[in-house]
């Protein structure tokens, strides 16, 4: 029993670092080398764990080769085109121009009521309000409406509005973040004074956000009991 607690352990450990160094694309995207990757790992590390007469070097030593094999493959696909295609094959327009190409549809396995879903699914309740429909390497689908059903940009309307940049927490429940108040190159003296003129205190606070322009969003904890 105490053995496979600290195979499980070990393993688990192991693999979680493993995992962080191949980067956090393959974690929050898989592709198809990402997928048979995760499938391996799986299946090589279940083994010692239903069966503790499997040395764990005999797990740890393939699954390196297996990562490394894996960050290999990444490089050579960002300096090698033809071996990218080879792993994540190519777009595919599903529909050009409002057309929709039903050879392609049938050949990447795509119904027409998945393509319709879809396009729901990103606001538009009607097909011929799309003028292109990519699928992506991904798996993900790409959708442009026609110009006359596009939400109209502040370059449409003649307008120009000033960039805001992203806007990050500066305290988050109560907790000052010094982390990101050092990157908005401010204090917690700031904070003080910030926090002063508002006439709170930071364990009043649920969240206060800083953009890059100064914009402070304040949002104070709710008494929930």
């Amino acid at each position: 029993m105490y053995s496979i607690l600290f195979r499980t352990v070990i393993l688990y450990a192991f693999i979680t670092i493993v995992i962080h160094g191949m980067g956090k694309r393959q974690v929050g995207e898989l592709e198809m080398s990402d997928f048979v990757t995760t499938i391996l790992l799986s299946q090589i590390v279940s083994l010692p764990i239903e069966d503790p007469s499997i040395p764990l070097f005999h797990v740890l030593f393939p699954v390196l080769i297996i990562v490394s094999l894996e960050i290999m493959v990444t490089f050579l696909k960002g300096r090698f085109n033809p071996l990218k295609r080879l792993f994540e094959g190519k777009p595919t327009f599903l529909m050009k121009r409002g057309v929709i190409d039903q050879r392609e549809l049938l050949r990447v396995r795509i119904t027409l009521d998945e393509l319709l879903a879809e396009v729901r699914q990103q606001g538009y309740g009607d097909i011929a309000d799309i003028d292109t429909v990519l699928l992506e390497e991904s798996g993900k689908f790409s959708i442009l409406p026609r110009a006359a059903k596009a939400p109209p940009t502040a370059e449409d309307l003649s307008l120009s509005p000033s960039e805001r940049g992203y806007a990050l927490p500066i305290i988050c429940d109560g907790v000052i973040d010094k982390e990101n108040l050092a990157h908005m190159k401010k204090s917690i003296g700031w904070v003080e004074d910030t926090l002063k003129k508002k006439e709170l205190s930071a364990e009043e606070i649920f969240l206060l956000t800083l953009d890059a322009t100064g914009s402070i969003n304040v949002i104070k904890k709710e008494n929930i009991s």
